[in-house]
Order: C-alpha cells, then sequence, then structure tokens
C-alpha cells in the first residue's frame, strides 16, 4: 500500500501527465480564440503532448509557447488549408445530400458517397498534421502530403483515432463548457497512436546491435531529432 502514496509510482505520474494536459488545454483554448491561430495552438499541444508519451516533456508554459512561436507560420498555413478545405467539402456534401433529398436517385447516392467521402479524408488527413509538424522539421506540402499518406495508410489506427475525436466530441455536447478539456484528453490519448506510428517510419541502422530497452530509447532520440 505504501507504494501508493510513492510519487514515483506510475499512477501518480499519469494523475501529473492529465493535471498538465487539463492546464495545457486552457492555454490552447486562449491562444486559440483569435482562431487564426488555432493551427499553431494545436501543434504546441501535440508537441507536448508527444513528448509526454516517452516522458521527455518540459514545464507546460515553457514547452507550450515555444513551440507555439516556432510553429506558428507552419501551424496556420496548414490550419488555413484545413480550414478552407472542410468548408469546401463541406458545402459541396450539404448540397448533394440536398440533391439526395430533392431525388432520390442513384446518380445522388453516388455524389453524397463521393462528397463523404472527400470530407473525411480531409478531416483525417488533419488528425495527422500537427502532432507530424509538432515532431518533423516538414515544409507545409511535405506536411500535408505525408499527413494523408499517413492517415489512409495505417487506417486501424486512424480510426482508433477517429473514435477517440468523436468521444470527446459527444463529451463536450453534454458537458460544452468545459469541452476543451475532452479536446486536451483526446489530443493526449490520441498522441500515444500517433508516436507508434511514427515509430514505425523511423528505421534503425542494419549494422546497430543494441537490447531492447536500448534500442526503445534511442528510437525515441530518433524521432524527436527529426524536430529542430
Amino acid at each position: 500500500m505504501s507504494g501508493i502514496f510513492n510519487p514515483e509510482n506510475k499512477f501518480w505520474d499519469f494523475i501529473g501527465k492529465l493535471a498538465d494536459v487539463t492546464f495545457m488545454s486552457m492555454l490552447w483554448l486562449i491562444t486559440s480564440l483569435p482562431i487564426v491561430t488555432a493551427g499553431a495552438a494545436t501543434t504546441a499541444f501535440y508537441d507536448f503532448t508527444m513528448h509526454q508519451v516517452n516522458d521527455r516533456e518540459g514545464t507546460v508554459w515553457r514547452s507550450y509557447f515555444r513551440s507555439f512561436r516556432k510553429n506558428f507560420r507552419r501551424g496556420t498555413a496548414i490550419w488555413l488549408i484545413e480550414l478552407a478545405a472542410v468548408l469546401f467539402f463541406g458545402f459541396d456534401f450539404w448540397a448533394a445530400w440536398k440533391y439526395f433529398v430533392a431525388t432520390g436517385g442513384v446518380w445522388s447516392v453516388v455524389v453524397l458517397g463521393m462528397t463523404a467521402c472527400a470530407l473525411i479524408l480531409v478531416l483525417l488527413t488533419g488528425f495527422y498534421a500537427y502532432p507530424l509538424l509538432a515532431t518533423f522539421d516538414f515544409p507545409v506540402k511535405k506536411l500535408v502530403t505525408n499527413s494523408f499518406i499517413m492517415a489512409v495508410g495505417n487506417l486501424p489506427t486512424t480510426l482508433v483515432i477517429l473514435l477517440i475525436f468523436g468521444i470527446a466530441a459527444v463529451a463536450s455536447y453534454y458537458l460544452s463548457g468545459i469541452f476543451f478539456i475532452f479536446f486536451g484528453l483526446a489530443v493526449f490519448f490520441s498522441s500515444y497512436f500517433f508516436f507508434a506510428v511514427f515509430w514505425r517510419y523511423t528505421e534503425k541502422d542494419e549494422d546497430e546491435e543494441e537490447s531492447e530497452e536500448d534500442l526503445a530509447s534511442a528510437r525515441a532520440k530518433k524521432l524527436f531529432s527529426k524536430k529542430k
């Protein structure tokens, strides 16, 4: 029983991470209020939680604003691209739905299905863009391209991430006053899945011979060394 009250106990370490995520959620909300800064804020959030996964996070305040400033331009660019794409395909989906309701024909079903798939792909690509920017120092075009490839190429994991954010959305609907906390928890838990996907894209040199523990440490270090 005494181990439970040990501050180095993994349970309390996890609770500490959740406390940091709660504070980070508040920072994310405040810095996202200008709307145009939402991309940089989300990237900074993921920068912190992706490091939480392997216990490499720094202090909340300093880590957040360092990443916010560093990724502001690319984070904003990705956000504006995503927002424009969602609005475009969202309007197309709405128009296709109206067409389907009015006609009910086979062609209207095809159009509705195609626009729905396009909208879903845009959303799934957006899921990967911010943690990818937080981890790798890629230009915007490569970030968008790789986000799409990873989202489609790791579909089972992508669907789990979609489920996590879906649960957060439902919780936010019933408790809208603290929606930002549910979003923060979704970012936190999804980071473990993003980390696993990114892990698979980092290759170990063939001539290296390390223990499993050393290999895990080396690959985690290599993963985050991509970020300058």
